[in-house]
């Protein structure tokens, strides 16, 4: 037995598939689950995701080897000081935020009795809560763990095991340079996604555009079905970089709306070239860990 308890916080998707991943391991002798939605509560335990469970974080989290903070990334920090205020000495806690700069630091600067690690599961869909989770989420699927000089190396190697258990890749990083690549990679795409849906909605008049739209439009309006409330805590916490994505971007739309501005087809030949390369060669270092790592 890995671990003798492990509670999740917060029983959403990324919440309710850890849970269902690490009962399933059959490696934690109790998977304690907190959520205050009750039906949400009732789902996971009529469905075996958790062993047993509560509405508030209170005295029944207490013996856990590791607790998961699985909440909107604007409210980890008060979370885990709830937590903090029921559990024994040295605690390992962790959360799966697409944000850890700040999360991080705040968590540096206070809780002393509790030994954090910032982590960071890069799973999910564009569906959300309980009823959408699945013990196989973080089957293949890299999580990223944000380690800083005063990390406890056992508390580190907990949740690198926790999260192995589930099925995950784990890579460190440290936390500037995550919130750094995440503004981009995901940050971004979905406050793209967002503008997009906005500009096509708002430009048809009485007609309904979206009847017209084709697989291109799809992929964005995939995107912008997550949950309005996650990712506007999550472009607040990662603000700085999110900007300076967003400002890249607009600097490389601007280069294409100049070149349509004076009809120049060479040089948005050469603009759309070097996007869809730059993702070409995306696609052939991928394919060329996969070969590795097969030979």
């Amino acid at each position: 037995m890995t671990f003798e308890k492990v509670t999740v916080v917060g029983l959403g998707l990324i919440g309710g598939s850890l849970a269902a991943a690490l009962r399933e391991s059959g490696e934690v002798g109790e998977v304690f689950g907190v959520e205050r939605d009750s039906d949400s509560l009732s789902f996971s335990l009529e469905n075996e995701i958790i062993d047993s469970g509560a509405r508030e974080i209170g005295p029944a989290i207490w013996g856990s080897d590791v607790v998961i903070v699985a909440t909107y990334v604007n409210n980890i920090a008060q979370v885990c000081g709830e937590v903090s205020g029921f559990v024994s000495s040295g605690t390992v806690v962790c959360d799966t935020g697409s944000v850890k700069a700040p999360i991080v630091r705040r968590m540096e600067r206070g809780l002393q009795n509790i030994r954090f690690v910032g982590a960071h599961p890069i799973a999910g869909k564009e569906t959300s809560g309980v009823r959408e989770s699945w013990a196989g989420l973080f089957s293949g699927k890299r999580c990223v763990v944000t380690p800083i000089e005063s990390t406890c190396p056992e508390a580190l190697l907990a949740v690198k095991k926790l999260f192995w258990l589930a099925g995950s890749e784990v890579v460190e990083m440290d936390p500037k340079s995550h919130d750094e690549v995440f503004s981009l990679v995901s940050h971004l795409p979905h406050a793209v996604a967002y503008s997009l849906l906005g500009a096509v909605g708002s430009g048809g008049g009485e007609r309904n555009l979206f009847d017209f739209s084709g697989g291109g439009l799809a992929d964005f309006t995939r995107i912008a079905l997550s949950s309005p409330e996650m990712w506007a805590g999550i472009f607040i916490e990662n603000r700085e970089a999110l900007l300076s994505a967003i400002r890249g971007f607009a600097g490389k739309l601007g280069e294409i709306e100049k070149a349509v501005a004076l009809g120049k087809v060479e040089d948005l030949e050469v603009l759309l070239r070097e996007a869809r390369d730059s993702g070409i060669n995306k696609e052939k270092r991928e394919e060329n860990v996969r070969e590795n790592k097969e030979n």
